[in-house]
C-alpha cells in the first residue's frame, strides 16, 4: 500500500498520478487506479500505458492490461483501471480474451490493409 499518490510520466504530454494502489491477495494481482493529465492531446494508448507501467514498477508488458480508461469529453483528463500479474496463467484466467488481444492486433490491420490494397490493384 502506498501512502502518497505517485506521479508517472507517460510521456511528453501526458501526465499520472497512481490514486490507488491494491494488493489484491485472493486472485493474486495489484490493482491500480491512475487519474491521467492529458490537456490538450488525445487520451493515451493501452500501449503508451503498459509501456510506462512496465518500466516504472518493473513488471513485464504482457502481464499488465488495462482493464477500463474513462475519459470525460473536453476534459483532457481520464482515469484507467489497470491490473498487474504475477502470474500469466492468473491474468488468462480472470482477464476477457477481448482486452488481452488490445493493442497486439495493430500490426495486423496494417498487415490485412496491404493485401487488401494488393487484391483491388
Amino acid at each position: 500500500m502506498m501512502s502518497q499518490a505517485q506521479q508517472i510520466k507517460i510521456s511528453d504530454k501526458v501526465q499520472g498520478v497512481i490514486e490507488r494502489d491494491f494488493s489484491n491477495k485472493v486472485v493474486d494481482r495489484r490493482e491500480l487506479t491512475i487519474k491521467l493529465f492529458h490537456i490538450g492531446t488525445g487520451t493515451p494508448s493501452r500501449q503508451e500505458l503498459i509501456k510506462s507501467l512496465s518500466q516504472l514498477i518493473n513488471a513485464p508488458e504482457d502481464k499488465i492490461v488495462i482493464r477500463k480508461i474513462y475519459t470525460s469529453y473536453g476534459a483532457g483528463i481520464s482515469v484507467a483501471k489497470v491490473h498487474i500479474y504475477n502470474k500469466k496463467e492468473i491474468l488468462e484466467k480472470y482477464e476477457p480474451k477481448h482486452l488481452l488481444s488490445r493493442g497486439i492486433g495493430k500490426k495486423k490491420e496494417g498487415e490485412q490493409n496491404a493485401s487488401q490494397e494488393q487484391k483491388s490493384s
